[in-house]
């Protein structure tokens, strides 16, 4: 059975788990006794015996010992189960993220995953990890409180208990409504992030097109909501412990004026006892009024628990996945794809054979990456047949596929690290082949200028678009695949480097090629094996540079456009 995310919190920390629960109950039983030692000096100050009085000063200083050094027991756990607790949550949420495949992953925005990780992560942090600590001391506060009670007059604590229900069920009534308000404040945060991420990223195009104004609109309305939502809660709160506060005095005054008029009557309880029994209210009303709110804040995380797990699913394997070593061939039998209704690739079929590289070009919009996408993996919603060798895809481990395949995409992200890193991908590879690959990337002036340790900055801001385009190239040169895919790999560069690195590209041995591209220079297309021609998702003619011009169709006019 696999263990939920949550069951990582207690892994390896239940000894501190268990002391901590120790500490919390020798704390009850410490107020508990303060409690009973008030009554007593009380006692012994109207009997007027100064011995007894200061056997219970020494009492006291003995417990206050004691006391110091469980609070500083409690000063060391405390913190070692916390960070311990929430340090495995956050990497096995993280791991299990990296676990999931590219279209499990692509089933959430990025900022849900962000949300979870931070706002959600905080308020599991504030409202569970600590509240079962919590719960056992006002537990034992309350059953210990009762206990001494009853041993001093039954009529009396049957009083208490009574007034006390009136705090606890105001603090029920309005608790209940905290798990959903949570909910609700975790949806919005998500959405709100994912607001000010997609902003912040096209920063550039907002100012570009003066958009300041609407942009700024839509924050407004964003943040007015999960404001609205958070104050929502807060007034929630708010009423609980109001109307909690003015039921707790009803409830000890109360008590006092009974425990007075049962002495005044009968005798039977003496002043002491009363002002003890004033004292322990506070242990049956302060429980009875946490106990709901500990355990509607633990009910509120359930569906945060409950979110994360679901976010971090890896995809049910059913049937054992085949790893692949070697790429024969790589052939698409009938694929057909649709993304909304619309169909992107339609009944295409063809075959890629070993170490030959492949030019796919079109027209934007005719499926040339979706087409470069499924071959990857990306997304098994197809129709239709991609075998590697004899093997289906979806029947392949994509582990394995990735082990021996590279993709360069038109759209780098390059993380905030060296250079050197952002090749290697932190690998521990061959220094002579991170030199090689550095040359024919074009990437030696760039290493030469600042060093291969210069820091690329978030998505690589501090980096020109065709220097992340030639890291991105490195990244994969490296890697040695036998299959490389290329996504206009060299868009961003002008064409005399696009075309010294697309050469470098093509002179690499026991690699098969698959490069889209939008540039159909003679010079280069001439060096394809084969051009394969796609348009509104079909391939309409493949072959050679000079069979394709010689077929006076598509792919010629797409020639002469080009020019």
């Amino acid at each position: 059975m696999n263990k939920t995310v949550k069951s990582y919190m207690y892994q390896g920390n239940i000894f501190n788990f268990i002391v901590l629960v120790f500490t919390s109950l020798f704390e009850t039983a410490g107020l508990i006794i303060v409690s009973l030692m008030l009554e007593k000096i009380m006692a012994i100050a109207t009997a007027k015996d100064i011995n007894a009085l200061y056997e219970q000063g020494i009492i006291f200083l003995t417990l206050l010992v004691v006391f110091i050094f469980v609070y500083l027991l409690i000063t060391y756990l405390k913190p070692k189960y916390q960070r311990k607790a929430l340090t495995q949550y956050k990497n096995n949420i993280y791991g299990k993220l990296l676990n999931k495949n590219i279209s499990g992953f692509n089933k959430h925005n990025t900022s849900t995953y962000i949300s979870a990780l931070t706002n959600d992560v905080n308020t599991i942090e504030e409202n569970y990890l600590f509240s079962a600590f919590d719960l056992i001391t006002h537990i034992a506060l309350l059953l210990c409180t009762v206990v001494i009670m009853l041993i001093y007059s039954p009529a009396l604590t049957a009083s208490a208990i009574l007034l006390s229900l009136l705090p606890f069920a105001a603090a029920l009534l309005v608790g209940s409504k905290l798990a959903a308000h949570e909910k609700k404040i975790s949806d919005q945060n998500a959405s709100f992030m994912h607001f000010v991420k997609d902003n912040l990223i096209g920063f550039s195009t907002v100012k570009v097109f003066k958009a300041e104004a609407q942009i700024n609109k839509l924050f407004l309305q964003n943040n007015n909501l999960l404001e609205d939502k958070k104050a929502k809660k807060t007034r929630t709160l708010t009423v609980m412990n109001m109307v909690q506060t003015m039921l707790s005095l009803v409830a000890q005054f109360g008590v006092f004026f009974i425990g007075a008029y049962i002495s005044i009557q009968t005798g039977e309880i003496a002043p002491s006892v009363i002002l003890l029994f004033v004292q322990l209210m506070n242990y049956i009303i302060s429980p009875l009024m946490e106990i709901p709110s500990l355990l509607s804040k633990r009910l509120a995380c359930k569906p945060l628990f409950e979110k994360i797990e679901e976010i971090v699913a890896a995809e049910e394997i059913t049937e054992e996945k085949e790893p692949i070593e070697t790429v024969e061939s790589i052939t698409v039998s009938n694929l057909t794809f649709s993304y909304e209704d619309k169909v992107v690739l339609n009944n295409v079929s063809h075959k890629l054979e070993k170490n030959k590289s492949y030019a796919i070009v079109g027209t934007s919009g005719s499926g040339k990456s979706t087409f470069v996408n499924l071959l990857l993996g990306k997304d098994s919603n197809y129709l239709g047949n991609i075998y590697y060798n004899d093997t289906e895809l979806k029947r392949i481990s994509l582990d394995s596929l990735f082990e021996i395949s590279s993709l360069v995409e038109q759209n780098v992200f390059v993380f905030d690290d060296s250079i050197i890193n952002n090749i290697t991908m932190y690998a521990n590879i061959d220094e002579n082949l991170v030199k090689e690959a550095i040359a024919k990337s074009g990437l030696t002036e760039l290493i030469q200028e600042k060093e291969a340790d210069y820091r690329c900055g978030e998505n690589g801001c501090n980096l020109s678009g065709g220097e992340k385009q030639r890291i991105s190239i490195a990244r994969a040169l490296v890697k040695r695949s036998q299959v490389l895919f290329l996504d206009e790999a060299t868009s961003a560069l002008d064409n005399e480097t696009s075309a010294s690195i697309t050469n470098h590209l093509l002179s690499i041995d026991n690699t098969t090629k698959i490069m889209i591209t939008h540039r159909l220079d003679e010079e280069i297309l001439t060096k394809f094996d084969e051009i394969i021609v796609l348009k509104h998702g079909e391939i309409v003619e493949f072959g050679t540079y000079s069979e394709l011009i010689a077929n006076n169709s598509t792919f010629k006019s797409l020639v002469e456009f080009s020019k």
